[in-house]
């Protein structure tokens, strides 16, 4: 597995643009989801609790480098001048631990509460 963050920069004032293309972003990271790829996504706010946004977050798995900025070039929202940029970067899960699909013993143990 090769994860990259795809980080978008939201332009200024960009709200409105976002719900107009959002249906084509969330279904681009609904197919990553359906191949198994997308490991989280998520809108980055200028502060909690508030409607406008700064940008966005992906971690997804790609073959490589060039086919993650591929992927994130074809970006709706950077077509459509939500983001003004796009980066892309290799990226290392350290925490919480991968799930480990060869292991069928590993477990997440939860405290009660």
């Amino acid at each position: 597995m090769s994860l990259f963050a795809i980080i978008g920069h939201d332009v200024a004032d960009s709200s409105a643009q976002r719900q107009i293309t959002r249906a084509e972003h969330v279904e681009r990271l609904q197919a990553l989801g359906r191949e198994q790829r997308l490991i989280l996504a998520g809108p980055t706010p200028i502060e909690h609790g508030k409607s406008e946004m700064s940008g966005s977050l992906i971690i997804a798995d790609f073959e490589s480098l060039d086919a993650a900025k591929k992927w994130a070039g074809a970006e709706p929202y950077l077509r459509d001048g939500v983001y003004s940029h796009v980066d892309v970067k290799p990226f290392v899960q350290t925490l919480p631990a991968p799930h480990d699909t060869t292991d069928s013993t590993s477990s997440v143990k939860v405290a009660a509460s």
